[in-house]
């Protein structure tokens, strides 16, 4: 394993201290790693930089959601009295302590009754009214049963259908079954 020139030792990150203690060996410097060193690395130092890229991923949501929770222990009551205490249930307040300030965002997810909402727009066109005031109407096609219906049902449709690829995603398997 190649040691860090002394350039690259002033730059060492947490990321490449836990690359380096990792074990994966590298026929470059970690801060020499671009998409066209890559390309032409062999795949077994690929399938190691995967497997190391999905523990860090693994350890780091781990670490996100246990420091996310031991300030949610500790700073939850006194930001939900605080919202109370101005009337709401959600939003964002802040806390002093220590000489911090810490900014508490709670977040709201808003569910609407589908049903209520057709009755009620329908109630707002009877009254002559013009629901599009009020209400947004998104439409969609399910994908799967797009692709059941037959050609002559689905050819007003396909000119209406706009697909867009998404970014690929490259998985490795050696032949011996290990995946990365």
């Amino acid at each position: 394993m190649s040691h860090p020139t002394p350039a690259t030792q002033a730059t060492i990150t947490p990321l490449s201290a836990a690359l380096a203690a990792s074990g994966t060996e590298l026929p470059v410097p970690y801060f020499d790693l671009s998409p066209r060193t890559i390309i032409e690395l062999p795949l077994d130092k690929i399938q190691s930089l995967l497997r190391f890229v999905d523990s860090a991923k693994s350890e780091l949501a781990t670490l996100t959601t246990m420091v996310q929770r031991g300030l949610e222990l500790r700073y939850a009551e006194q930001a939900q009295a605080q919202l109370l205490g101005n009337g709401q249930d959600t939003g964002t307040t802040h806390i002093t302590d220590s000489g911090f300030d810490v900014k508490v965002e709670i977040g709201k997810a808003v569910k609407w009754d589908e049903t209520g909402l057709a009755e009620l727009v329908q109630q707002i066109q009877e009254s002559g009214g013009n629901p599009a005031e009020y209400v947004q109407t998104k439409y969609s096609v399910s994908e799967a049963k797009f692709k059941a219906w037959p050609q002559n049902l689905k050819a007003p449709f396909e000119p209406l259908r706009t697909v867009t690829p998404r970014a690929p995603k490259y998985t490795l398997r050696s032949l011996d079954g290990e995946e990365a």
